[in-house]
């Protein structure tokens, strides 16, 4: 693989922990600013995503690490 997959992979790594982030936050927020007597389903199901979505970024991010070591070790035994 090229460090052009790898700059894809780190892109969509980014994109979808700025997006944990984002939703955790929020949804955070959400529950802890809940000032009605009913259950905050919203709040907890925005969190539940942004943890999917945590961990998703985290496999991508490690998933783009092992493909540059990769593709250096490639790159250094063809020289």
């Amino acid at each position: 693989m090229t460090s052009q997959s790898t700059r894809v992979l780190h892109v969509m790594c980014t994109v979808f922990l700025l997006g944990a982030f984002l939703s955790v936050g929020i949804g955070g927020w959400s529950l802890a600013n809940d000032t009605g007597g009913g259950a905050n389903i919203g709040g907890g199901i925005l969190m539940l995503f942004g943890y999917l979505l945590g961990l998703i970024g985290i496999a991508l991010g490690v998933a783009t690490l092992v493909v540059d070591a990769v593709s250096r070790r490639r790159s250094r035994t063809r020289s």
